[in-house]
């Protein structure tokens, strides 16, 4: 119910009733309705742990790291829909800010991990940092729930666009033909740097 609607649009009466408990039941085991929320956003993010962790372990070339990751990803976030972030966002400012903290440290592990596993014959040789940094900053702008709502995109599409960007770029194969990536030299002159 919570991941349909959000939880302030969930009372525990609902909740009880959904798991055939009482709500005496309920507060046996939770104080609050807010614990509940902890309670479960934790274990959302362990469960997400969990299957990242499975996904980087389970292949043996960077790039099938990768995809493993993305996919493991994608399957789980296919259960959340955007009035649960929406609402985890708006209503429960202090939590939304653990699941920021959760998700950019393990972004930013996985892809050190896989990045400097990964550059010879896999990737090509950029600055990890500046790659990372690029890509949560990314997470943050378009995996959020406002972009989300405002754009009328559901959590999993989001994220499958903004890993494809980053993964394969915008410029399709007719387009990297003759394209160049330049730079200004000490003289302040465009100079070729290397061809795409």
């Amino acid at each position: 119910m919570a991941m349909e609607r959000g939880f302030s649009r969930v009372t525990v009466d609902e909740l009880a009733a959904r798991c055939g408990i009482s709500k005496r039941t309920i507060y046996r085991y939770f104080k609050s309705k807010d614990e509940i929320i902890v309670s479960i956003v934790e274990e959302v993010m362990s469960e997400i742990e969990k299957k990242v962790t499975l996904a980087l372990n389970s292949s043996t070339s960077p790039v099938e790291k990768l995809s493993a990751m993305v996919s493991a990803l994608l399957k789980y976030v296919k259960r959340i829909n955007t009035p649960f972030i929406y609402d985890l966002e708006k209503n429960f400012p202090l939590l939304w800010e653990r699941v920021e903290q959760f998700r950019a440290e393990r972004i930013q592990q996985a892809f050190d991990l896989i990045l400097a596993n990964g550059q010879n014959g896999f990737f090509k040789n950029i600055d990890q940092v500046v790659f990372t940094t690029a890509l949560l900053a990314g997470i943050r702008s378009v995996v959020n729930p406002k972009f989300i709502m405002d754009q009328n995109l559901s959590p999993e599409k989001a994220i499958q666009s903004l890993f494809e960007i980053f993964l394969y770029g915008i410029v399709d194969e007719q387009g990297k033909g003759g394209a160049q990536v330049q730079e200004r030299g000490s003289s302040g002159c465009l100079l070729n740097v290397k061809s795409l």
